[in-house]
């Protein structure tokens, strides 16, 4: 046997997909904790708001940055979630000028002003300890769009694009009060991040590209017991539902890291592209 049939190739780099089952809406929906680590949100009710997709990516970001001294790659993948129905907010395009729901609003109507301010200010509390700036108010809107044009990010430049645009998304929605069903916005998005430029994007929304794709991803959320996001699966192994601290990411991401089984758990969310 030669030198070099002896020697023996390295291992590719190991890949820990995760995948991050979001909103970009800013109002409430039904989200059970499995795992409760630093946050306990029982307080909370069975409510929380999707602000915390929001905090989530922030912590979520953070503790992956902390795992650089490991021998891993992450792949994270955003995939869509609705919080809306048709009977609260129309999908369809506002005229110019057409008044849009605001954030504090909606809360009060649903859960009277001073549940509304209570809960809000949980959310406020949790920005702040993630060092996120968050407007006092917002817009609610449908998320149809944005998704459909996340799928595609994704699908065209993998984590980096789509975290790129999620970057976009999410400041403009909960620092700046953008309306994330607003076609120009999320053109002018597309076109920031080198997806397409704004013609190709404008034309991209205005069509039904990635609809089913965004559709059957929902569907397939919802048949594996997703109600309420953020809702996070890492490796397959474990599921977080709800905001958790950086610390809580981490811990679990290094001990997946470092631990040699590869087995895959049945209720990864999955779907055709």
């Amino acid at each position: 046997m030669s030198d070099s049939d002896s020697t023996l190739s390295p291992e590719p780099q190991r890949t820990i997909k995760i995948i991050f089952i979001s909103d970009y809406v800013r109002l409430p929906s039904y989200s059970p904790c499995i795992f409760h680590f630093f946050y306990d949100l029982s307080f909370f009710g069975i409510y929380q708001l999707c602000a915390f997709c929001y905090i989530g990516n922030k912590s979520l970001k953070d503790a992956i940055a902390g795992c650089r001294d490991l021998d891993v790659r992450f792949d994270v993948e955003f995939r869509p979630f609705t919080l809306l129905c048709q009977s609260s907010v129309p999908e369809v395009p506002k005229a110019k000028g057409e008044k849009v729901p605001n954030r504090r609003e909606y809360l009060v109507r649903k859960f009277g002003k001073e549940q509304a301010e209570s809960k809000w200010k949980v959310v406020e509390e949790l920005a702040q300890k993630a060092g996120l700036p968050l407007a006092e108010d917002g817009i609610v809107a449908r998320s149809t769009l944005a998704h459909r044009l996340a799928v595609k990010a994704y699908k065209v430049g993998g984590q980096a694009m789509q975290g790129h645009l999620n970057d976009i998304l999410f400041d403009a929605i909960f620092a700046a009060c953008k309306d994330v069903s607003d076609v120009e916005f999320l053109a002018d998005a597309a076109e920031k991040i080198g997806l397409m430029n704004k013609a190709e994007a404008t034309a991209f929304l205005q069509d039904t590209d990635c609809k089913n794709c965004v559709n059957q991803m929902i569907e397939a959320a919802r048949a594996s017991g997703v109600n309420g996001v953020p809702s996070i699966i890492i490796d397959g192994k474990w599921a977080l539902n709800g905001v958790q601290s950086t610390e809580c990411y981490l811990q679990i991401l290094r001990k997946i890291a470092q631990s040699s089984s590869m087995t895959e758990c049945a209720s990864i969310v999955s779907v055709e592209s």
